[in-house]
């Protein structure tokens, strides 16, 4: 029977935010790849770039984009505020009930969307998981023994580690779940897809890469449901896009902020039946 607080989304329209810092190599044909993608689902769609306020030819390209394809819409920042602060201007702007994002470069392929609309009608946001480096095999056999010892003992069957991120990922990993309680693999992935209806109560307050923990976060704490799957993926060469942040602010700092000052916006306002 269907959920009747999530009902079928999955054929609904869908908003795409991109942002972009510095992306001018990648820029048209990442635009191409997902307008392609979206025109081959037959539902209306809208694509946002936000251009964080870059440094490159990326302004000039972005700008062309509406000339040639449609569904486009650019806007520009005057100067970088972080993946968060774009994410922020994209969500503002999108109108449709699916909303969806991802860099604008190169690191995730489009046609793994299809894995995330295949249980979006199950959940409130599905997550892609990055299939990047194979677990060590260290790791690999004491995750076998662990969970063994915890199935003999407790009767609690437990999944194998499905991806591994590094050290500096698995850090992340870790730290998400024992400051938030987030129980999800890849906190810092951003190729998710979301019921655009939740970010009405999830203000997104970081404006670096933090901002996709802080939303995992919120949705968390709100009682959404999450799903994952798994999406290929590639590293970006040389130095990560956005990896510092304005205004001297960290990872670590955003997420201290967050924890003692998190922000949910307004409540929904009650309906007439519910007003006494």
């Amino acid at each position: 029977m269907p959920d009747p607080q999530r009902p079928p989304i999955a054929t609904e329209p869908i908003s795409l935010v991109l942002p972009a810092y510095n992306a001018a190599a990648h820029v048209e044909k990442v635009a191409r790849f997902w307008h392609a993608q979206l025109t081959a689902l037959a539902r209306p769609f809208e694509i946002i770039l936000v251009d964080d306020g870059s440094t490159d030819d990326t302004p000039m390209l972005a700008d062309m984009l509406p000339t040639h394809l449609s569904h486009i819409q650019v806007i520009h920042h005057s100067t970088p505020q972080g993946f968060g602060a774009a994410l922020r201007a994209g969500i503002a702007l999108a109108k449709h009930p699916l909303l969806a994002y991802m860099p604008c470069d190169e690191q995730y392929d489009p046609a793994d969307f299809a894995r995330l609309l295949g249980e979006i009608d199950k959940v409130d946001l599905v997550i892609g998981y990055r299939q990047w480096l194979p677990v060590p095999p260290v790791l690999r056999g004491l995750g076998m023994v662990y969970r063994v010892f915890v199935r003999i003992i407790f009767g609690i069957p437990l999944e194998p580690l499905k991806s591994w991120l590094g050290d500096h990922g698995q850090s992340k990993r870790w730290f998400a779940r024992l400051a938030f309680g987030l129980r999800v693999h890849d906190v810092e992935s951003a190729f998710c897809l979301f019921r655009r209806a939740i970010f009405e109560r999830m203000p997104i307050q970081s404006n670096g890469p933090f901002a996709q923990v802080e939303i995992l976060a919120k949705a968390n704490f709100l009682g959404c449901l999450m799903a994952e799957e798994s999406v290929s993926y590639r590293a970006p060469s040389g130095s990560p896009l956005w990896s510092s942040l304005t205004g001297g602010e960290t990872f670590l700092s955003e997420a201290r902020r967050l924890f003692r000052e998190p922000s949910f916006g307004a409540p929904p306002a009650a309906k007439p039946s519910e007003i006494v």
